[in-house]
């Protein structure tokens, strides 16, 4: 069905793609990056990338006025559910988009079944009404299902919907509160128009100066993309979503149908090992990925596996600095370090998991008497937090304390929160050991030092850091996969002969957008099994702003910063 360039990208979320197009009507007179796009273009959309919003803001049918939201807007928005059922699982998840597995600080969709649901893998029959919460994606023989977890269900139960189940799904009132880039990135309904309310704490004004000062209406959000997509010739362009072209969606121009990694990693694993060929190499701008995939590369995908990792962060005089990708398999050996806290109140905060024992760094004077000071190298254990009674100025003043018990004196003292001892935890040494035998006995986030490297890596970034903090395990879809030399590539190497590498390396495929063809398995391919491939052992320095998403990563809140003393101390 011929459909304009705006509507149909409307119409995608990132389930969907890669999806190719042939260009109708071009209608485009202008020039974007050199490229003309005129009547049988062929466009193969790659990923969407958001860049504002327009918005109607309406007051029941009557809209008051259009404005342009920016993604980085500071007020948060309440989702009004689509008063429009789904008829189907295929017909809801073209809609929505999904995370690839359960994140803990994402919420995921939720949606009521209209009837009652029965099919063949469900052990039970869904009632009429049921809440699902959407997981994600599982296949089984060959069929995409989704997963979805039936709430209020106790032990929650987890069940595999075929694509053609009716269930006439309603989406559920949602009352989180959420920013608009989160809305346009994971809240969208794909063809469908999302309407939201402004949060009351909000001034709405900000929104533009038509709207009332007490609105309360809501507003319907039109986003506006930025297309990354490949033409012909393997070209890789950006295309608004307001280009003035139609389109119409084709089948794949191969033979055999191009497929994604992602469809890649939901195959069964009794498929695997599989050879493919890049054919559109497309890959976010990411420079943490060290291995560019490229056009026309052969690679033989050993299997799907869920990859742990390490979060790692550089700690120099209590800041943080660079941030690692540490793989869990890491062999460098390491000691446990005690934590570095400011103040007073950074220890208090660090108590959650029990009592701890520090040591102050330098002298602290306290100018109330029911107050203890302290001198640099004293150690105390802390006891527990309180508030406590002290007169001020005349007045009577409730000060919030930590309770210790001074080591040397065996005396109990109480340390407002506010002084500044620049302390160091202590704690019963312990003997070198690998990262994941230290986290099977101390509770993360813990600091350590790298006190040998890991032999298998030729540079060992952590080796030499004074201090680092493992902030939690996050896990990453990755294809295990190992290059297979083409014909050229032998060719034109200088020894014939020559030994090819036969290290494994992962393709995350969050990371990674591309579209591939299966290759037509050789009679050996099975023995690719039996081949006992070099695991490759590499660390990632990383931003922390890539790890927003990351799957199962817990970002954890900073401690509070320390009270401002008054002037009199």
């Amino acid at each position: 069905m011929e459909q304009t360039w705006d509507s149909y990208i409307s119409s995608l979320n990132q389930n969907s793609l890669p999806r190719q197009v042939e260009v109708t009507q071009g209608r485009y007179s202008g020039s974007l990056e050199n490229l003309s796009f005129s009547k049988g273009d062929i466009i193969t959309v790659v990923d969407l990338e958001p860049v504002y919003v327009r918005a109607e803001v309406k007051d029941g049918d009557q809209v008051l006025d259009v404005v342009t939201i920016p993604l980085r807007y500071e007020g948060n928005f309440q989702l009004m559910a689509d008063p429009v059922s789904f008829e189907t699982v295929a017909d809801l998840i073209r809609s929505v988009r999904l995370p690839r597995s359960p994140v803990a600080h994402r919420s995921p969709p939720r949606f009521q079944n209209s009837i009652p649901i029965s099919a063949d893998n469900l052990p039970m029959k869904l009632r009429k009404g049921e809440t699902l919460s959407l997981i994600g994606f599982k296949e089984r023989q060959g069929r995409r299902l989704l997963q979805c977890e039936v709430l209020r269900k106790k032990p929650p139960l987890t069940v595999l919907l075929p694509m053609d189940c009716r269930g006439h799904f309603l989406e559920c009132q949602d009352d989180r509160f959420y920013s608009i880039d989160t809305i346009v990135k994971w809240k969208m309904l794909a063809g469908r128009k999302r309407r939201v309310r402004v949060q009351a704490r909000h001034h709405p004004r900000l929104l533009g100066p038509l709207v009332p000062e007490h609105f309360r209406g809501h507003l319907v959000l039109y986003p506006c993309f930025s297309v990354t997509a490949n033409l012909l010739g393997e070209t890789r362009v950006n295309i608004p979503s307001d280009l003035d072209i139609s389109v119409i969606e084709i089948a794949s121009l191969d033979r055999k149908p191009r497929t994604t990694m992602r469809q890649i990693y939901s195959m069964e694993e009794s498929k695997f090992p599989v050879r493919v060929k890049i054919m559109n190499a497309v890959q976010s701008e990411n420079k943490e990925y060290r291995k560019p995939l490229k056009c026309g590369q052969l690679l033989t995908i050993l299997k799907a596996e869920e990859v742990k990792k390490f979060v790692a962060t550089e700690i120099s005089q209590g800041k943080k600095g660079k941030c690692f990708l540490v793989p869990y398999t890491y062999q460098g050996l390491v000691l446990r370090r005690g934590r570095y806290f400011y103040a007073v109140s950074d220890v208090a905060a660090a108590m959650k998991h029990g009592q701890l024992c520090f040591q102050a760094s330098r002298d602290y004077t306290s100018y109330l008497g029911s107050f203890a000071s302290f001198r640099a190298n004293e150690c105390f254990l802390a006891l527990k937090k309180s508030v406590v009674s002290a007169e001020i100025h005349g007045g009577l003043h409730r000060v919030e304390v930590l309770k210790c018990l001074n080591i040397a004196t065996k005396a109990h003292v109480k340390l407002p929160l506010f002084a500044v001892g620049e302390f160091l935890e202590l704690f019963d040494g312990a003997r070198p050991g690998t990262l994941q035998e230290l986290c099977q006995v101390t509770r993360l986030p813990c600091h350590i030092r790298v006190a040998s490297p890991d032999p298998s890596m030729s540079v060992d970034p952590l080796y030499g850091t004074k201090e680092l903090r493992i902030e939690n395990v996050i896990t990453e879809q990755c294809l295990i996969a190992k290059d297979e030399p083409t014909l050229e590539d032998i060719i034109s190497s200088a020894d014939m002969y020559r030994e090819w590498p036969e290290a494994t390396f992962e393709i995350p495929i969050e990371k990674i957008s591309c579209e591939v063809l299966v290759v037509e398995e050789r009679s050996w391919i099975a023995d690719v099994r039996k081949e006992r491939c070099r695991p490759l052992q590499s660390i990632q320095e990383v931003t922390k702003e890539s790890l927003a998403f990351s799957n199962c990563l817990v970002i954890r809140r900073p401690p509070p910063p320390a009270p401002k003393p008054r002037s009199l101390f």
